[in-house]
Formats: structure tokens, C-alpha cells, sequence
């Protein structure tokens, strides 16, 4: 007797068995991967059809068909596609029947569970995850990280952190789709609020227990039971909390189990989100090949190239939210890329005019404003009342990739932070709201253990809800006017409560214009502290009325210790709801924030107010900078202050010219890129600047005169020497004339004027100017201000180069003593004259002495400014120099070829820096013994001199010198006659007869004549 035959599988397991097999060929391709190929995908007809990862999963699973048949083949063409080969079992009209057939099925299927594969439990799915944006971005990187995290035996929880809209609920959707188990079960759970939590955990309790939820049962204790299974059942289960707010709402909810993992999406991170066993992956901004591909593929087609598209995504800052509004802003209104970055370049734009809710991102319920909006009020009630508000405010002048943290530790800062949380705390009080240790009570419910109920009904402080999110607070904008007195004094009145700072009260600091402008000219010895605060009309100081209550009831040191904690628990309170970054390692600890958060917290500023909020930012700078111009000298907090005021510079030039002045933080513009060797940059700046200030301030003012003069330096040290002497001159003769002959900005012009007339050549008549400004500058501000030790390192040099350097070295042995009684033997200024002090020591005849003093020099200043500053630069070269005069010509070679190849990482390849060390390299190797190689070496470099220096720099006629010196020793005294009979006539023409490589010159060329013309 025959056995009967099995009977068929169903239609509907049939076709999802099928669809299982063929998914199978692509093991490693995600099912949201495999959706966009399908719907990529042409149709034999043409057509193309949307795929959506969630429904796919259900087709395989067997859960659901599809309606349309046509979504099947694509998914069917798709692996055949990407397989390489099409499908060995069934043809496309095998495919149609099969579905047809399961469809015709779908509604006499019972509503139960899919039938079983290899014995193994139906999945289970519970939620819904976000659907895929349009134009969704894999962003491989941290899809690896994520996955490997779940996979990750000692994880049992993965936290993606980061900024509103950077697209967490994303990605964590699309690990959702790619956490696929035999039998598991994936909880997708809204997390906004704890009950929102509860009801998700009550309904999956429901689907894995097949109980109904009847009488006696409620949403918490259907959500314990839940949490209870978690930890007992020994199937795979993965649980999605998306955005958790606030962690305490997880309080006896957080999956725990041995057989599962959690992901958490959360702007936090803090100690209250982050567990021992917790993976964090921080989830930031696009990659710019990111944003580019997700802009040309979400905008139409033409609407711009590469270029223009990642000029746009610059602009944005990358951030995913706002390029997706931007994207729908652009399909919605047809406007231009070119007219729409120009929108976004304009400051007077609102983030909520170029972002509007009218074009919403894909898959986002809000916008890039309330975004922020919402963040912020969470921060606020982490942090004392009001502050997190004002730190923000002020990071939001800043320089956005890294503030350091002691700008908002200033005087001036702790001002601005102390005056906006007072005013906060007294509107707070009008509005009902009651402060209560450091922590506000809302609508008469006080903040407990950092956190306050917020009524989320929408009443009318709150501006009720938008998108199912809260409304942002515009309760501190009253009427626009808050933050200023009514009173009209002309001066936009002044803050309420000490609000802001009145920017009258600002430091004055007429700083010199070299590199070492920074240093203060009170000539007080003590430069460490606050910058002078006199008010601008009559030289009264400033008051400071930080933490005035506290200063009187705290003993000593207090009050700066409470502003002190109260700056940090707002800036940690900012880093943990993600809208800063705070690195406190490695030190100094520094802030980062995003552009358009910066731009968002301006705009909740009164435009009154923001002229104050630029002042403090500066004082704030300039305060700073002025307290580690001795003390300290970190080249990478000097740089990320430049950054800052750079920021301030051209966002708001104007709020820093006013009450008759220019803040003195934009006189360290020039110096500070003099000092970098960038003489291009600080001229083309301060032409900028100096236009802006002669329209503001007119031609005689102070600033106008000391911005002409940083021109003129520029200038100068870019090789036009002759030029820059004469524009001091003029400069000079107009500051004696407004300022006095003994106000300090004459006295640092009339110093710049005698050292190029030095520079220029006339080394003896400088000598005596100079001379005279030492015991002048001395007399008037003090023997150890800066002024002072600056007129006597360039009278020190004016009498080496006259032919005196005993009484060089002995001026530089001085100044090196004082300089390390007053500043140590550490400091870089002291460094600097050491190693001026054993270069006249070297010309006094004692080159050893030159050699050990620049190795002391050098090794002192890699350890306070870097290797590649240069400073450094400059000190190791001429190490290298002392080196061969002393006689080890081949050290001296090998400290010439480190000394280019830094200058060439430092400045690049045609910086005037790196030609000139590339050159003395070249003469240097001939010298060494290979004098015909350095003789061609130096010919190839000279065109590259000449156009970098031009034909007449100082350094471009001293390279032909080397090449004639060289040509001279390898035996060639005919061409080294040549070639010095004309470069004497230009050296006479350029730079004089007494400048000393004219003198030189002249008697390289009479001493070839006289062996030219001596028998044999």
C-alpha cells in the first residue's frame, strides 16, 4: 500500500517559504539595503514601485502579501540583480501565480501565528519603527558599530547619543530591520515619556503572552510582567527605546536579560544613561561625501553639481535635519541653490524663515528651531536657573570647533552668565515660578533631584505642543525689550540686574604692534590678572558685581568658587542634553557647538541685547588673552582664541566699534598672524579692518593710526622694507601730532619706524633713535614693560649689525637676566633673547657659545610652542647656521634639512619661511664640500625666490650672494666677479652702501678682482 503524499503547504506559507529561499542569496544585504535596490529597480514595463523595508520583513515572515504584484518582482529582480544570475526555480510568471495564489488566500488565513520554519517560534514583531527617509543614507560606519555592539557579548545595551535631528531613530530603525533572529521578538517603544513606555511594554506583553489584557489588568502591571519575561525567556529579543528624554522615566523599565539586547536613541549622556554594560555610539553630523549624496539624491535632478551641493552642506554644517528641510524648502519653493545659500550667509535670517516647519524633514516631527528650542529647556533644568542659557548665548559669538573653557570662566563672561540667570530668576518670579536652591518651581511644583514636571497640556506659558513635542519658551523675550533699561541714556540703556556687561566698561588695551603686543603696559610686573577696567569716559573702574550676595556671606575665595561651579554645571548640563561637546581631556578643556545651534541660541537673544552679548564675548576674549600673554604662552589656546575673535570679526564688526573706540581684541588680529609667519593675512585683515574703522571712527583716531602701522609691518616683513619704513614715517609724524611723542601707541610706532630704517639699511642712523626710545619707553611706562624690552632686543641688534656685537651680546646678557627674574628662564620671550644673546656671542668670536645657547633656545621653545611654530623654526635654523660656523658643517647640514622639511609642514611648500631655509640648505651642502651641486641647486631655486620674494627682497639678492660665494670657492672667480659686480650695483640701489651685505659684497667682488689680477 502506497503512502499518501504530503499535503501542500498553504498558498500563503508556500509564497513566503519561496520569498525566504531567494532572500537567502543575499545573506549579507539588510532588508532596508535590499528595499532601496528594489525600489531602484525598472520593471521589464518601465515602472518602478516603493519597497518598504518593515512590509518586506512581513512578507518574509509570512505575516502579510504584498497587494501589488509588481512589488514582488522588483524585489525578485533586485537579488537576481544583485546575484548576478537569475532565479534557477522560478520564473517571473512562476512568481505572479505564487502570489496570486497567496493573495487570493490572504483573507480565508486564520489570524494566527506564521507557520513555524524548522521548529523554531514564530517572530514577533511589536511597534512601528519611523519609516526610511527619503533619500536615506546607510552611513556604514556606525551601522558596523551598532551591529557590532549587539553582537558584543558583554554589551547588553547600546545608547546612540547625539544632537536632535542627526538621525538616531534612523539608524536605530534600520538595526531594528537588520536584527533578524529565528524566533526572537523586536519591541519597537516610543520613550519620550514613562507612560508612552508602559503602554509599548503592556502591548508587547499582550502579543508573547497571547493574553488580552482583560479585567484587573493594567498597562503597568502588564509592562512589569513584560520586563519579567525579558529576564526568564530564552528567546532572542532586541528592544528599541526611542528617544528617551529624560532616564529617570526608565526607572524598573530597563530591558535586562540574558538571551536580549536594548538600544536606547537619547540626546544624553550622562552617568544616568551610561551603565557598565551599556555601548555608547555617538551619532554626529554627516561625512561631506554623505551630505553630498543625500542632496543629489534628494533634490530633482539638474538642481545643482557637487561643487554647489557641498557648498550648501558646508554651510549647514552637515547636520541631517536641517539639510533634509533645506532639501524639501528648495523642492517646495524652486528656489535656487545660489539664492538660498545667499539666504543663509544673511545673519538678519531666522533658522525658523530658512527652516520652516511649511517644509518638514523626512520621517522628523519638528524642526531644526524646536529642536533646539526643546534641548535647551532641558539643559536649563540640570543647571542653575538661567545659566545654561547665558553660556550658551556667549559660546554662540565663538569660534564653533573649540572654545577654551577659561573664556567662560572671565570676569567679563561670569558678568554676562551671573546678569541674564538674575534677570531669568526675577522674570521667573513675576511669571510665578519660584526659585528654590538653584532649581525653578513651575506653575508651584518645585524640581526635584534635578528634574521638573512640566505641564505638557500646551497652557499658555508653554505656547502648547507642536508635533506632539513641547512649544519653545519665549517667555525671556519679553516684548523683545527684556534685557535692557527703558531709560534712553543713548548708550541702549543699561542691563537690568547686571544683566549684561556695559561694554563702556570693556579693557582698553592699546597693545604694541609686534608679536609681542600682547604683553600689558601697565608695566605693573603682575600681568596674570584681569585686564585694566576703565570706563571709557573718565577712567573710573569698572565695579564687578559677580555673586555680589555671595561675596559678602562666603569666606574668601568663595565667590569665585561658586561662579566657578556654577559656569561648569551649566556647560555639563549643555554636553549632556548634546548641544555642546565639552572635552575636558586632554587639557585645557574646550567647548565645541555646532553652527546653527550657535545661530539658534543667538536668535533668542533681543536685538537690543546683542550688541551687549558681542562686547561681553570679546571682553571675555580679550581678558583672557591678556592674562596668558606672560604667564602662559599656549600656542593652541591662542590659536582657538584668534578663531573666536575671527568669528566675532565677521559677524559682528560693528558691535565692536562703538562708544568712540575698537575693542582691543581686534588689535591682536595682525600680531598674533605676523607672529605665524602669515604677513599676507595680517595685511589683507587689517586693510579690512582699517576700513571699517576710518568709516566708523575717522582718520586721526588711535585705532586708525595703530591699524595703518600693523599694515605697514605687514608690508615690511613681506621684503618691501623701504616701503614699510617710509608708511611709518607718515605714521609716526600723525600720531606725535594727535597722540603726544609719549603716548604708548607712539612710542610702539616710533620703535617699528627706527627698526625698519634699520631693515631698510641705514643701520647706523636707527642706532641712535632707538637708544633714545629705551630710556624714553623706560621713563614713561617702566623698565619691565614690554615696549621696553622690545626697543632694547632691536637697539641690541642696530649695534651688533653697526659693528659692535660685544656691546650686542652685552645688551642681550642683560635683557636675558631681567627677563628671567620677571618672566622665568621657561618663557618664550626669554628663549628668544637667548638665542639673539648666542648669536652675538657667536659674532663676538665664540661660535660654541652661539651653538650651546640656540640648543637651549631650541629645546626650551619645542617644549612651550611646538616643533613646527615659528619661533622654533627660526631658532633651529640658525642653530643649524652656529653649527657650521663652528666647524661640524655636516651637523649643520642635517639641523638645515630639519629645519625645512618643518617649515615646509608648518608654512607649506612657497612660503617665503621654507624657500629661505630650502636656499641656505643648498648653500650649506656646498660649503660642506659639493660647492659645484650647491652652485646648480641654488640656480634652480632662485626663480622660485624671485617670484615668491621678488627679484629685490633682501633675500632673493643674498641668494645670488651664496651662489657667487660658492662659485668663488669651487675655483670660478670669473663668474663669481659677474655675478658680484652686478649684484652690488642692485644692493647699492635697493638697500644702500652701509647696509652690511652691501659692504660684504663689495669686498667678496675686490677680493676676486685682487686674486683675478695676482700672478699665478
Amino acid at each position: 500500500m502506497e503512502e499518501p503524499e504530503p499535503a501542500a503547504p498553504p498558498p500563503r506559507a508556500a509564497f513566503s517559504a519561496e520569498l525566504r529561499r531567494l532572500r537567502r542569496q543575499l545573506p549579507d544585504c539588510s532588508d532596508e539595503m535590499l528595499a532601496r535596490r528594489a525600489s531602484r529597480t525598472a520593471l521589464p514595463s518601465g515602472r518602478r514601485v516603493s519597497v518598504n523595508a518593515r512590509r518586506l520583513g512581513e512578507w518574509l515572515n509570512g505575516r502579510s502579501v504584498p497587494r501589488d504584484v509588481h512589488a514582488v518582482l522588483a524585489v525578485v529582480r533586485a537579488v537576481e540583480s544583485a546575484a548576478g544570475a537569475p532565479d534557477s526555480r522560478l520564473s517571473l510568471a512562476d512568481w505572479e501565480r505564487l502570489w496570486r495564489a497567496a493573495y487570493e488566500d490572504r483573507a480565508a488565513a486564520a489570524p494566527g501565528p506564521a507557520p513555524a520554519v524548522e521548529g523554531t517560534p514564530r517572530d514577533v514583531v511589536v511597534g512601528r519603527p519611523p519609516s526610511d527617509a527619503a533619500s536615506l543614507r546607510e552611513r556604514a560606519p556606525l551601522s558596523r558599530a551598532i551591529d557590532a555592539a549587539l553582537s558584543d557579548e558583554a554589551v547588553r545595551e547600546v545608547v546612540l547619543t547625539g544632537a536632535g535631528g542627526v538621525g538616531k531613530s534612523q539608524l536605530a530603525a534600520a538595526a531594528f530591520h537588520r536584527f533578524r533572529r529565528p524566533g526572537g521578538v523586536r519591541v519597537w517603544v516610543p520613550a519620550a515619556s514613562r507612560q508612552s513606555v508602559l503602554t509599548a511594554y503592556a502591548r508587547a506583553w499582550r502579543v508573547v503572552s497571547g493574553e488580552d489584557g482583560g479585567r484587573g489588568w493594567d498597562d503597568e502591571a502588564q509592562a512589569d510582567l513584560f520586563v519579567a519575561w525579558l529576564r526568564t525567556t530564552a528567546r532572542t529579543w532586541l528592544v528599541v527605546l526611542d528617544d528617551v528624554v529624560d532616564p529617570a522615566d526608565l526607572g524598573g523599565l530597563r530591558p535586562a536579560g540574558e538571551h536580549g539586547r536594548s538600544l536606547l536613541t537619547t540626546r544624553r549622556r550622562d552617568a544616568a544613561v551610561i551603565r557598565p554594560s551599556s555601548r555608547l555610539v555617538q551619532v554626529g553630523t554627516f561625512t561631506p561625501g554623505e551630505s553630498v549624496d543625500y542632496l543629489r539624491a534628494r533634490l530633482p535632478q539638474g538642481q545643482g553639481g557637487d561643487r554647489e551641493l557641498g557648498a550648501l552642506a558646508q554651510a549647514l554644517g552637515h547636520f541631517p535635519l536641517a539639510l533634509s528641510q533645506a532639501a524639501a524648502f528648495l523642492i517646495d519653493t524652486g528656489m535656487s541653490l545660489a539664492s538660498y545659500r545667499r539666504l543663509l550667509e544673511d545673519q538678519r535670517e531666522t533658522l525658523s524663515d530658512l527652516l520652516p516647519a511649511t517644509s518638514p524633514a523626512d520621517e522628523h516631527g519638528g524642526t531644526v528651531a524646536n529642536a533646539f528650542q526643546l534641548a535647551l529647556e532641558r539643559a536649563e533644568v540640570l543647571a542653575p536657573a538661567g545659566s545654561a542659557r547665558a553660556v550658551l548665548e556667549l559660546l554662540s559669538m565663538l569660534a564653533p570647533d573649540g572654545v577654551p573653557e577659561a573664556v567662560l570662566h572671565t570676569t567679563a563672561a561670569r558678568r554676562w552668565i551671573n546678569g541674564r540667570a538674575a534677570t531669568r530668576a526675577a522674570r521667573d518670579a513675576v511669571d510665578g515660578r519660584v526659585a528654590v536652591d538653584g532649581r525653578v518651581a513651575v506653575d508651584g511644583r518645585v524640581a526635584v533631584d534635578g528634574r521638573v514636571a512640566v505641564d505638557r497640556r500646551g497652557d499658555g506659558d508653554r505656547g502648547g505642543a507642536v508635533g506632539g513635542r513641547d512649544a519653545p519658551d519665549h517667555r525671556d523675550a519679553v516684548d523683545r525689550r527684556d534685557a535692557l533699561d527703558r531709560r534712553g541714556d543713548g548708550d541702549c540703556g543699561d542691563a537690568v540686574d547686571g544683566d549684561a556687561p556695559d561694554h563702556r566698561d570693556a579693557p582698553d588695551h592699546r597693545d604694541a604692534v609686534d608679536r609681542r603686543d600682547a604683553l600689558d603696559r601697565r608695566g605693573d610686573g603682575d600681568r596674570r590678572g584681569a585686564p585694566d577696567r576703565r570706563d571709557a569716559a573718565g577712567g573710573r573702574v569698572a565695579p564687578d558685581h559677580r555673586d555680589d550676595a555671595d561675596r559678602r556671606n562666603a569666606p574668601d575665595g568663595a565667590p569665585d568658587r561658586l561662579a566657578e561651579r556654577a559656569v561648569l554645571l551649566s556647560l555639563r548640563a549643555l554636553h549632556r542634553l548634546s548641544l555642546v561637546t565639552h572635552d575636558v581631556v586632554p587639557a585645557p578643556a574646550s567647548v565645541e557647538v555646532h553652527a546653527l545651534v550657535q545661530r539658534a541660541a543667538r536668535e533668542t537673544v533681543p536685538q537690543q541685547a546683542r550688541p551687549l552679548l558681542a562686547t561681553a564675548a570679546a571682553d571675555a576674549l580679550e581678558e583672557l588673552w591678556s592674562s596668558t600673554a606672560e604667564s602662559e604662552h599656549r600656542p593652541e589656546t591662542e590659536a582657538a582664541l584668534y578663531r573666536s575673535v575671527e568669528v566675532l570679526r565677521r559677524t559682528a564688526a560693528a558691535d565692536l566699534l562703538r562708544d568712540g573706540r575698537m575693542h582691543p581684541v581686534l588689535r591682536r588680529i595682525g600680531p598674533y598672524l605676523a607672529g605665524l609667519g602669515r604677513d599676507g593675512a595680517a595685511r589683507d585683515i587689517g586693510r579690512e579692518l582699517l576700513g571699517q574703522v576710518r568709516a566708523r571712527l575717522g582718520d586721526g583716531h588711535r585705532d586708525v593710526l595703530m591699524l595703518r602701522c600693523q599694515i605697514a609691518l605687514a608690508v615690511g616683513e613681506l621684503g618691501e622694507a623701504v616701503a614699510a619704513h617710509a608708511s611709518l614715517r607718515d605714521i609716526r609724524r600723525e600720531a606725535e601730532r594727535i597722540l603726544g611723542a609719549t603716548d604708548p601707541d607712539t612710542l610702539a610706532i616710533r620703535i617699528q619706524e627706527a627698526r625698519f630704517q634699520m631693515e631698510a639699511g641705514a643701520v647706523a642712523a636707527a642706532l641712535a633713535p632707538l637708544t633714545e626710545l629705551v630710556g624714553q619707553t623706560s621713563e614713561v611706562l617702566g623698565t619691565d614693560h614690554a615696549l621696553v624690552t622690545e626697543a632694547q632686543g632691536y637697539a641690541a641688534l642696530s649695534r651688533g649689525l653697526t659693528g659692535d656685537p660685544a656691546g650686542a651680546r652685552d645688551a642681550c646678557a642683560a635683557l636675558v637676566a631681567a627677563l628671567e627674574r620677571r618672566l622665568g628662564p621657561g618663557h618664550a620671550l626669554t628663549l628668544r633673547t637667548l638665542a639673539d644673546l648666542g648669536r652675538w656671542s657667536g659674532e663676538a668670536g665664540d661660535p660654541a657659545a652661539a651653538v650651546e645657547m640656540h640648543v637651549r633656545a631650541v629645546s626650551g621653545l619645542e617644549a612651550v610652542l611646538g616643533r613646527l611654530h615659528r619661533d622654533t623654526l627660526i631658532v633651529r635654523h640658525n642653530l643649524a647656521y652656529w653649527r657650521g660656523l663652528a666647524g661640524d658643517r655636516d651637523h649643520a647640514v642635517e639641523e638645515f634639512a630639519i629645519a625645512a622639511q618643518d617649515a615646509e609642514r608648518a608654512l607649506g611648500s612657497d612660503h617665503p619661511t621654507t624657500v629661505t631655509y630650502r636656499v641656505n640648505l643648498a648653500f650649506w651642502r656646498g660649503l660642506a664640500g659639493d660647492p659645484a651641486a650647491a652652485v646648480a641647486d641654488l640656480a634652480r631655486l632662485q626663480p622660485l625666490v624671485d617670484r615668491v620674494l621678488g627679484a629685490e627682497h633682501p633675500r632673493a639678492l643674498r641668494t645670488r650672494q651664496q651662489r657667487a660665494e660658492l662659485l668663488e670657492l669651487s675655483g670660478d672667480r670669473e663668474g663669481a666677479t659677474a655675478l658680484l659686480t652686478a649684484l652690488l650695483a642692485d644692493m647699492i640701489r635697493v638697500q644702500g652702501g652701509d647696509h652690511s651685505r652691501t659692504r660684504e659684497v663689495a669686498q667678496a667682488l675686490a677680493r676676486c678682482r685682487d686674486r683675478a689680477s695676482s700672478p699665478r
